[in-house]
């Protein structure tokens, strides 16, 4: 099972049930708010969002073997 890791949280990537995604191209910024199962919400700040983009990239590359 891949762990997504930010700050002192470890979230299972099992556990996000919906992501939505918010950016800013002009200012080069990007927002992460995570559903969690059991209707949990987390907002990301910039650092974590980048972090969990890069992890969430990555998980894509390994399931699809891209």
């Amino acid at each position: 099972m891949t762990i997504f890791h930010f700050g002192r949280h470890t979230v299972p990537f099992t556990d996000i049930h919906d992501i939505h995604l918010d950016y800013n191209y002009h200012e080069n910024e990007i927002f992460i708010d995570l559903e969690l199962n059991g209707g949990v919400q987390m907002s990301l700040n910039l650092p974590d969002s980048l972090t969990f983009m890069e992890q969430f990239i990555k998980q894509i590359r390994d399931v699809k073997d891209a």
